[in-house]
Formats: C-alpha cells, structure tokens, sequence
C-alpha cells in the first residue's frame, strides 16, 4: 500500500444564513474536489450544540487556506457576515498563505469592499451568479477559479513561518533580537580525498563557499563539539530554499525509525506548504540530516534517505564519526568535510558585524575591533578553547550581557564561566545556588582527581577510576544522580560518559579553581607549577589559578621566577651604543610603505600572515623535568615569554584588583624580562662577528661580511619580536597612564618605543595627541634607529586603520613621505 496520502486545502465558507441555498448550490458545484480528497470544507453549519460560534469561526478562518465570501446584500448587511470579512483580513497565520476569493451572488456594492492585493473575483468578471441564464454555467467557472486555486496551492512549496524561524534562532542572548543571517559567517572547511582512486595520495581541498559545498552529490560534514554544525546545516536549507531547490531538514535526535516515505511526508507537512506528492516527484532533492548518532537506526535512515534523495548532506561530531564511522562502507561514498576553526580574516569579520549589531547607533572604528579581537584571542586558544563562532560570539555575548557600554572586557576567567554557567542551565541544572555550587564543588574535585592520575601518578584516568571517584566523593558530600545525568546530558552536558570533560578549557577551569583555594593545601604543587611555567599544561593551569586566587601570593610567585630568570643579562635599553648595528638594516629599507589600499584589504593581508604564524607556531615544550644542561639558556628565555603572557593576563583580569604600584611593578617585569631576551642573544658586535667567524668555518665558501649582514638582520628581527612581545602583554586601555608612567621613570629609549606602540595600539584612531607624542620622540632621541621603527609602526597603523585624512596627513608630513589617499574597496565586490 502506497504511503502517500492527498493534500487536501482547506476551503472555509462565509455567507448570509439567508443566501444558504447559493453555499448549498457552490458545494455542489466543487463535489468532484472534495471526492478527489484535495478539498475539505468548513462553514458554521457543523458547528455544534453549545460550541462558541465565535471562537469557532475564527479559528476555522485561521486554519483555512482559501476563504470564499458569498457577497449580497444579504451579506454586507450582516455585522456578523462584516466581521468574518474583517477577521479574514487581520488573522495571520504562523504557517500557511490564505486566499481571500469573493463569490458575487447578486448585485451589491462589492467593488468598494476589495482592496489591491485582492485577487480576482468570482464568477468571471464578477458576474452575478444570480444574472447568468443557467446558473450552473456560473457555478462552472467558480469551480474552474476554484481549481486553479488549489493547483496553485498544492504547487506552492514555501517554508512554513515556524521553520524559516526556527532557521533564524541562534542560542545567544541579546539585548535585541539577533538572527542567525545577522552573524553567519561561511566556516572554514577542508575535505580530504585520495587522488584518482589512489589512497596512498590525498588531497586536501579547501572549500570556500556554499557553491562548492553543495555541488557535491552526498556530503558528510565532521566537526568537533559546539564547532558549527548545526549552524552551517540551518544556513545550508536556507540557502537551498532561498534558490526555491527542494530541500527538508531532520534532526536525526528527534526521530524514530529507519525512515521512509512516510516520514519524510511528515516533515515536509511540518516545514513547507504545498502538495508533498507533487514535490516529491521533482529531481535533485536535497535532504539535511543533522546529528548523526550512534544508533544503529541513525545510520539506517542514512540508507533510507539515499533511497528517495538525490542530494544528501549529513553532520556527525568527530568523536562518534572516529569511533563508529571513520572506516564504514555506508559512507564510502561521501565527501568527508572537516569542520576547522575560523581563521583569523573571518573571525574578524564575525566580531565587526557582531559589534555593528550591538551598537547600531555607532562607528565601530578599526581600533575597537582591533582591541576586542585581542581580547577574544586572549580567551581564544587553539589549546583550550578553538576558534570557533560560537565561541567568539559567546565571549563577545559577555561583553554585551556583563560589560560597561565601552565595550571593556571582564576578567579572563569570567567568560569561560559564563559560557560553563549556561550549559549547565541549558542540560537542565536548576540556576538555584545550591545547585550551581553542587556542580561546582563536584568538577573541582574531578579536575584535580583527574590531573593526580594522569600528571602526578602518570596514569591514564578511565570510567573505573571515575566510578571510584564518584562513589568517594559522595562519602563526603551531597551528589544526586538527578544532577549526575544532568552534567553527563548528552547535549549540553560537561561531562563524558567516562568521566572526562568534554571541553579542554572546563578541566582547566576547575583544576584552577581547585588548586586556588588555600583550604584545598596544595601549595607546593602550586610552586612546582610555578617553576615549570613554560610547560604548555602547566601555563594553561595557572592562567585559571590566577583568575579564581584570591590573593596575590601566586602573582608574586610568578614575579619571583621571571624576575629571576636570565637576571645576570641586563635589559637592552636600545639606546645609540645597542643599536648602531642596526643603522644600515634601516637605512636600507623602504621610507615610504603606505600603500593606499582600502584599510580592509591590509587587514585582511594582516589576518592571513597571523593565519600563518598560528599553523607554524613553534608549540609549548614537552613536559620533562629531567632538562639537559644545554637547553637551560632556552628554557630560561621560554620562561620568561610565557611569564609574560601570565602576567599580561594578570594584568588585564585584574587591574582593578591590584594597586598602581604592584601593576607598575608587573609591566616593569613584563618589559624588563623581554628586554634582557634582546640582548640574551647577538647583542653587540663581537658576539655577531664570533658567530660569523664560527659558522665560515663550517662553510667557508660564504662571505663573512654577508654572514654578519644576515646575523644582524636576525638580530633586528628578534629585537623587534621581543619588543612587540611586550607591548602584547601590556596594551590594555585601563593601565595606559600606569604604562606611561612606568616609561617615563625608567626614561631609556626601549621603554619609549614600547609606551608608543602600546599606546597606538590602544587608539581607536590616529589622533593629533599620538602626532604629539611621536613628534617628541623624534625630537627627543634623533636617532636613526629610533625614527625607522617608529614610521614603519605608525605607517603599518595607517594603512590598517580609517582615521581622518587631515590627521593622516600631518602624520605623513612628520614622517616626511607624501600622503596616499585611500582607494575605498567597493561593498558590492564580493570582497
């Protein structure tokens, strides 16, 4: 027996008691629809005994798809004939287009009553029913408008209002309502395919648009949790309805079955208008499965749906996928797409249209962007916490939600908080203290349970020791199973099934929170912490245990060992003497790099060397205590850069904690430790001429002179990383009166090259108060050196940032090179 049922529209009927004998007559007249089952009718005759007529009739208008008014005079004179008009006209309805069609009885004043949008009435030309010698020829063509109706409502297949809503939601709470095509942005996506058959060469293929993406036959999108999935599969069935392609989405959690015919019939009744037999007969259906499960009857409905659909494209996470899927023959014949996070040019334009949306009544200038994309990419790390959207929007919502209206940022730990809190909320833990601290109190001590295993007692913490855990735990405190389940839930859960947490960043979190607390006596693992800083667990660690200390005794720890560190070398003071090494690396290079490019373009150039950088970055050290003696020196300079980072981070979580004297203290620490770096390597001349020396005797056939150039040009280089290093760790607009004060007491040249760079780093735009600072320290130092780095900042600032023209120009004239006005990049180049 075939599946498939009619697609009756329904047909409601307004009219006059007193013109009963015409409805009468008209359904009649539409006998071979309703025996067809493509017609359903309603009037107030079946009402029954004792039901509200009123309640009634509106809301059979309500669920109608084509209202048929009966017009006489009969009609117009009846208030209750007026009213059905009226409700017909204001009703709307959540899911379906209704059609309003007058059917003229006998002569009256109808023109009057239609408007422009309504259509056509009926009879042809609006004849009377009553003029036409025989009526049934007139009854004829209302069935034959009739017809024609129902053709073009079955043929009709546009989304209901509650899926194109449901498209649009997005889980991030604003203070004005925020759509999905608001802040979508196209993810970055890589499939990877053998070549030509062969699977020892693959090849991996960057996927750049919706085009690209949805040209391929059976699509299996792989991403980790929170990655996007979901929000890529909605933007996709917007897209496809959008270019009116047949198109049905299923949440593969939130159906049973192995799926058919019949199933899909339901969907499509549940997300679009129209006749599903009709639709279903045309070619290249897409079909979106979302959330494929482990289930045997997941997979299934795979198979079913490649059955019925041309097209199919499903997501998977990449820990079901790895542990089920990755090698079955079901989905050999899929695109296998990797869901990877954003890169730095996309996140860029994620945060911009986030922050347009938030303050519409401002200009989001390039130097707010630039300041709260760092703060994004401070909380942002591919070791912890991956670059994806809703990630970045759910850091930006703490801005919105927790911040002053000057967009300043809350301290580091409070949006991984934020973003912990409401997944507890969202897996169904009540947002009542006494349960928020359960789940609290309980994953601080799974953390620190978790890191005694696999740190301490180098083993590997599985689902038995988790059982254990629980079991000892709730010998000590209060633990129900209700809140268990809700931690383990399988959506929004923090939790494993095994025990583990399902995002780095919550392990750090509460392993943080855990070891902070003095009553918890863990003060030498703390040290021992401390002292291993430049390990990659143990930085990430302590940024969590700063954030929930509440006192300063581990940033006076961290003080200690970078304060400590290389202290036998003297900080560079990139004075004359230090950096005469440098005048021909200056001198030699370009004057004038404005390029007079639209800032956007230079950004975007900006953002993919940064892309770069992250993918080559030298990673974090293993963790091995038993160093060779040889590593020592770069052991010691790698301390000192991730103390740097650390104490950056105090700086911006907790400035309003800390006196100005400590905060002074901290930058002179941060600066002091990436100055002596400076000079912790090629320093001076003798030591670039020894090493030349050295290296000619491996390869005499090389110019010494060239060696030396080439060693003092990576001398310049590791200068200016180290200086840059700095000012990342102290650029926050909070402390920029401490940063300069701090400068002007240690009164050398390094120290005024970094109180500039950080303060045009925190400038929203160049401004005549930065063309007065950098003309007083040209002025000041007269020093070629000093000048060259100095243009080459403030022009790379110029060419990334819009500023006013006229500040532009007296910068350029300070710098004595001519004035480029910009070229605007066009809105509509598809750039």
């Amino acid at each position: 027996m075939s599946s498939k049922t009619p697609f009756p529209v329904r047909l409601f009927y307004s009219y006059s008691h007193k013109d009963e004998k015409f409805r009468s007559d008209m359904e009649k007249s539409l006998a071979l629809l309703r025996r067809k089952k493509i017609l359903q009718e309603w009037s107030d005759h079946k009402i029954l005994p004792g039901q509200p007529i009123n309640a009634a009739v509106k809301k059979e208008i309500e669920n109608s798809d084509i209202v048929v008014f009966l017009l006489s005079q009969n009609f117009i004179s009846s208030d209750a004939c007026m009213q059905e008009w009226e409700d017909c006209k204001n009703i709307s309805s959540s899911d379906k287009p209704r059609i309003r069609i007058p059917i003229i009885l006998s002569e009256c004043p109808w023109k009057d009553m239609l408007e422009p949008e309504d259509i056509k009435v009926l009879p042809k030309d609006g004849n009377e029913v009553m003029s036409y010698p025989d009526q049934a020829t007139a009854w004829n063509e209302v069935y034959e408008g009739i017809k024609s109706v129902i053709e073009s409502i079955q043929n009709n297949f546009s989304p209901k209002k509650k899926l194109l809503q449901e498209i649009e939601e997005t889980e991030f709470v604003s203070q004005d309502h925020i759509n999905l095509r608001d802040i979508f942005v196209f993810p970055a996506l890589t499939c990877i395919n053998s070549q030509s058959g062969s699977e020892n060469i693959l090849i991996e293929d960057q996927i750049i648009n919706e085009e690209q993406l949805l040209s391929r036959k059976y699509v299996l999108l792989r991403g980790d949790e929170m990655s996007g999935k979901t929000t890529l599969a909605k933007h996709l069935l917007r897209t496809l309805i959008e270019r009116n392609h047949p198109v049905i989405f299923i949440d593969l959690n939130e159906v049973h079955g192995i799926g058919s015919e019949q199933t899909f019939q339901s969907v499509y009744r549940d997300q679009f208008n129209g006749d599903f037999n009709i639709w279903f007969k045309q070619e290249e259906k897409t079909i979106i499965l979302d959330n494929l499960s482990s289930t045997p009857n997941s997979i299934k409905f795979v198979e079913s749906a490649k059955e019925h659909f041309e097209n199919i494209i499903v997501s998977v996470s990449s820990d079901t996928y790895q542990s089920f899927y990755w090698d079955d023959e079901r989905l050999a014949d899929f695109d296998k797409i990797n869901i990877e996070p954003l890169s730095h040019v996309s996140q860029e334009r994620l945060i911009r249209r986030r922050l347009e949306l938030m303050h519409p009544e401002y200009s989001i200038t390039d130097g707010t962007v630039d300041e709260i994309e760092r703060r994004v990419n401070s909380i942002i790390n591919k070791q912890i916490l991956p670059r994806y959207p809703f990630y970045v929007l759910s850091v930006i919502q703490t801005f919105e939600g927790f911040m002053p209206s000057n967009l300043s940022i809350t301290t580091y730990g409070h949006c991984y908080y934020v973003l912990i809190l409401s997944r507890l909320i969202k897996a169904g833990i009540s947002n009542r203290d006494e349960d928020i601290n359960s789940c609290l109190n309980f994953s601080e001590h799974l953390a620190y349970q978790i890191y005694d295993h696999e740190t301490l007692q180098d083993r590997t913490f599985t689902r038995e020791d988790f059982v254990r855990f629980v079991d000892k735990y709730r010998n000590s405190y209060i633990m129900t199973d209700a809140i268990l389940n809700r931690l383990k839930q399988f959506q929004y859960g923090i939790l494993s099934e095994d025990g583990r947490f399902r995002i780095p960043y919550m392990h750090y979190f509460f392993l943080g929170m855990y070891l902070a607390k003095p009553a918890n006596n863990k003060k030498e693992i703390t040290e021992d912490i401390c002292k291993y800083s430049h390990y990659r667990k143990n930085h990430l660690i302590l940024l969590f245990i700063i954030h929930h200390a509440i006192d300063n005794e581990i940033i006076d720890s961290i003080l200690l060992w970078s304060m400590c560190t290389i202290d036998s070398i003297e900080p560079a003071n990139l004075g004359p003497d230090e950096t005469k090494r440098f005048r021909n690396i200056i001198s030699s290079l370009p004057k004038d790099l404005l390029t007079g490019n639209d800032e956007s373009i230079e950004r975007e150039k900006e953002r993919k060397i940064r892309d770069v950088g992250e993918n080559h970055k030298f990673d974090d050290r293993e963790e091995s205590k038993n160093e060779d003696g040889d590593m020592e020196g770069m052991n010691d300079c790698y301390r000192i850069l991730k103390n740097n980072e650390l104490l950056g981070q105090i700086l911006r979580s907790n400035y309003g904690r800390l006196k100005k004297d400590r905060i002074a203290e901290i930058i002179a620490t941060i600066s002091d430790g990436g100055l002596r770096l400076v000079n912790s390597a090629l320093s001076d001349e003798n030591e670039i001429s020894t090493l030349a020396l050295y290296v000619k005797k491996s390869y005499p056939e090389k110019n010494i002179d060239q060696l030396k150039d080439t060693l003092r040009f990576l001398s310049f280089l590791w200068t200016m990383k180290n200086v840059e290093a700095i000012v990342a760790s102290i650029r926050h607009r909070e402390i920029k009166e401490i940063v300069t004060k701090v400068a002007k007491n240690k009164g050398t040249p390094a120290y005024d090259i970094i109180q500039y760079f950080s303060a045009l780093d925190n400038a929203t735009e160049l401004t005549n108060g930065l063309n007065k600072r950098l003309s007083k320290l040209i002025r000041k130092h007269n020093d070629p050196f000093i000048f060259g780095v100095l243009s080459i900042r403030t022009q790379h600032y110029i060419n990334t940032h819009r500023s006013k023209a006229v500040v532009e120009q007296k910068t350029c004239s300070l710098l004595g090179i001519p004035y480029k006005h910009k070229a605007r990049r066009l809105v509509d180049s598809g750039m």
